[in-house]
């Protein structure tokens, strides 16, 4: 279909009910869009690049007081602390860290522009080969295979390295997975750090609110073709809300299963090793537990705390990404377009961008939910806040083409939580896997067979190249 075709959309005064239904009665319209249709729209609106100035992120929650203060910079250190064997690091593991990979902008975010996991392999003397799908310039990975030899399905990660050969692992000799093989017969998907800025307000919202603001959509949702449902705890039933499919409940959860998988490390929650070669057991199990003699962290309260705590409460303490400023311009150094969209609380210049128009008047808001609430919170100043994530921390089906083919709680292989763009402004990798780091073919990569995001990507597709220049800005601007 000719770029000339489409019909000009104003930035107001069209409904995302209303442009659904012109979508869906225009029989011309396709899901499927050829690669030289795709070229015809990326040559309209252009992704700025992350947006320069202050990062915005990676400090305390507003009103805190001075012993919660404290509390998050102990926990900040400790989440930034280097593992090596005799603190718990492998046997297998993807980073030596919480803080290399969760790096951008600040402490508690995405990939860096540089990823360390390139240095770590051959670290201290180690001796394993970097994948091929992991690249210095490219986003920190991990790596799950999606079936088990016998064909049964697996899911699981699959750590990139050992601590064979490190000086301070003698005498252990592992093998790293067949990345190559897995690869050849396409059982190989990836997986890259998702941001945990503000993760405190996001946990501390009740099922009640989610279930009920999801609800509210519901007729925009259905005019859209858009269905979706929580991923919830086989046992008590509850909504989970963390993680790519929504897998991990809690923030403790997340920590300890995150430091047993990407790091190695047993603990309180994660007790077991996942290697269990005896030449490469150096530490008795739980290698990170709660102490019985106080730590020297500067905090009272972190001193008596194993690291998933400190790691959790970190998270729990961090402050939500500000958008841009009213003095800061959307594109990057060296680039001419820049736009003044945001604020630092979020709210006002923002959300009367034409940018956050046209963004609801397509559909976005369907999903990427922009305000919810907290309950009462046992940290000062945090009971009933309201924040503006952008994600409604429901499952969607997106398609073929992003389907990982693993399934985690009741979410399958094609459907993946609705991310939180907040912070989106300053990212440097984009989609579950990193497959891109331009923002406008994140957008176009919604949109496949199966995909409850079609229709809204139609409706993008459909808008004057400055009302998806818009569009992109806004989204360049949180």
């Amino acid at each position: 279909m000719a770029v000339s075709c489409f019909v000009h959309r104003a930035r107001t005064g069209l409904t995302a009910a209303g442009m659904a239904a012109a979508m869906l009665g225009a029989t011309a319209l396709s899901t499927a869009w050829s690669d030289a249709a795709l070229a015809q729209f990326h040559q309209g609106a252009n992704d700025p690049g992350p947006r320069g100035g202050p990062a915005g992120a990676g400090g305390p929650l507003p009103g805190l007081n001075t012993t919660e203060k404290a509390f998050f910079t102990a926990a900040l250190d400790i989440f930034n602390e280097i593992d090596t064997v005799p603190l718990g690091l492998g046997p297998r593991f993807n980073m030596n860290s919480c803080g290399g990979c969760h790096a951008h902008p600040a402490a508690g975010g995405s990939s860096p522009p540089v990823n360390p996991q390139v240095a770590v392999a051959t670290l201290d003397g180690a001796k394993n080969t970097v994948p091929s799908f992991i690249k210095a310039n490219g986003p920190a990975r991990e790596v799950r295979f999606v079936k088990n030899p016998d064909g049964t399905p697996d899911g699981g990660v699959h750590d990139l390295f050992t601590i064979t050969g490190r000086a301070d692992a003698p005498g252990c000799v592992l093998k790293q997975p067949d990345f190559a093989g897995a690869l050849t017969a396409n059982n190989a998907i990836f997986r890259i750090p998702t941001p945990t800025f503000g993760l405190g307000l996001v946990e501390n919202t009740p099922d009640s609110t989610l279930q009920a603001s999801f609800d509210g959509q519901a007729s925009l949702r259905a005019s859209l073709g858009i269905s979706g449902h929580f991923n919830r705890t086989g046992n008590d039933g509850t909504i989970t809300r963390f993680g790519w499919k929504a897998q991990n409940k809690s923030l403790l959860i997340f920590s300890g299963e995150a430091y047993n998988v990407e790091q190695g490390v047993t603990n309180e929650n994660f007790p077991n090793e996942r290697e269990n070669d005896p030449n490469c057991q150096f530490n008795a199990t739980p290698e990170s537990i709660f102490p019985l003699t106080a730590n020297n962290l500067g905090s009272p309260a972190a001193n008596f705390q194993s690291d998933i705590e400190l790691f959790a409460g970190f998270m729990r303490l961090l402050a939500p990404p500000e958008p841009a400023t009213s003095t800061t311009h959307v594109a990057s150094a060296g680039t001419t377009r820049g736009s003044v969209l945001g604020s630092a609380a979020g709210t006002s210049s923002t959300t009367t961008s034409p940018g956050y128009q046209v963004f609801h008047n397509i559909g976005c808001g369907a999903c990427h939910t922009h305000t919810l609430t907290t309950a009462k919170s046992p940290y000062t100043g945090q009971s009933n806040v309201t924040y503006h994530s952008y994600s409604d921390y429901a499952v969607h089906n997106m398609g073929t083409g992003l389907a990982d083919r693993v399934s985690q709680g009741n979410a399958d292989g094609q459907e993946f939580r609705s991310a939180p763009l907040w912070g989106v402004g300053q990212r440097l990798f984009f989609l579950h896997d990193g497959r891109t780091s331009d923002i406008v073919e994140a957008i176009n990569k919604h949109s496949s067979t199966g995909s409850e995001a079609n229709t809204v990507i139609n409706n993008y597709r459909q808008l004057s190249t400055s009302d998806q220049q818009a569009l992109v800005d806004f989204l360049r601007s949180l």
